[in-house]
């Protein structure tokens, strides 16, 4: 059986962070965990009032009427470093997907630091959900952001065993940047050749991405392939604001370097996309896992 982990602030930001765990933990019939970390304090009697607070708030939300999503989930509180525990938890229970609402910015502290989503992602254990829309049905709308890399293949892997069903519309975004075509206007190369070049790279691009699909789905005909043609994160930025999907899925290589996502397009994307996102590390989905519901 599937295990899900939500972890909370209670905040009304990461509400429906909490109502999605619940959505994707009934549509799976996964276990689902809700953890909420509670920071010490200085004062051992203001700790004490803080934990209380929480676990009856957090008790009262995984009940009815605030929960509406099949089975009860487990509910956690705990004290001491939010990645820290959050990272325990996903070893302990062999965790195969972490939910999480949006990011609070706290601006050098993060580029010191690194997010609680990076902290998560550095681990490769499993995939990263970043909610911001509220949940109120399934997922209908999913972009992949792909390129040919294994993080791709892991995404599509990712996005078939948790997210998508048969009702859901699947696309894939593509960025290909043909390399010589600055080079060729420059040398003066007449304009119908350079657009007959620019074609040809893009038809090659997105059969390099069918073969993809071919190799890594369980059902690449369900997939729509658009290629964009600028910075990849600016690419992608741009297709999802014209697209409105209600889902982004993206691989990242992950990995225990510093502030390994700084400056990367997944991180890029995570900070600007205004729907929810998947961030699958390569390694975090084992092929086994990979279906179609």
């Amino acid at each position: 059986m599937p295990r899900l982990l939500c972890a909370t602030d209670l905040l009304p930001k990461s509400e429906a962070a909490i109502d999605r765990a619940g959505m994707l933990a009934e549509q799976l019939q996964a276990q689902l965990s809700l953890l909420h970390v509670v920071s010490p304090t200085t004062s051992e009697l203001n700790l004490e009032q803080a934990l209380q607070l929480a676990i009856t708030g957090l008790k009262s939300r995984a009940r009815a009427p605030e929960w509406r999503f099949g089975p009860l989930p487990e509910v956690a509180v705990r004290t001491g470093g939010p990645a820290r525990l959050i990272i325990d938890s996903i070893d302990k229970h062999q965790v195969d997907l972490v939910v999480i609402g949006p990011h609070r910015k706290r601006g050098l502290r993060d580029v010191l630091e690194g997010t609680i989503a990076e902290k998560i992602l550095n681990t490769r254990q499993c995939p990263l959900l970043i909610v911001r829309r509220p949940a109120e049905a399934g997922y209908q709308q999913v972009m992949l952001a792909l390129d040919v890399s294994e993080e791709s293949a892991a995404a599509v892997q990712a996005a078939e065993a948790l997210i998508l069903n048969a009702r859901t519309q699947s696309m894939v975004m593509h960025v290909s940047e043909p390399p010589y075509q600055g080079m060729m206007r420059s040398a003066g190369v007449g304009t119908e050749e350079v657009i007959s070049y620019v074609n040809h790279s893009r038809r090659e691009a997105a059969a390099e991405i069918r073969e993809l699909l071919k190799r890594t789905s369980a059902d690449h005909t369900r997939y729509g392939v658009v290629i964009g043609d600028s910075h990849p994160a600016r690419a992608i930025r741009r297709a999802v604001e014209m697209y409105q999907p209600d889902l982004l899925v993206m691989g990242t290589n992950g990995g225990r370097v510093r502030r390994a996502l700084i400056g990367s397009i997944a991180s890029q994307v995570m900070d600007a996309a205004d729907c929810d996102v998947l961030v699958v590390p390569r390694g975090s989905v084992p092929a086994r896992k990979a279906r179609l519901h």
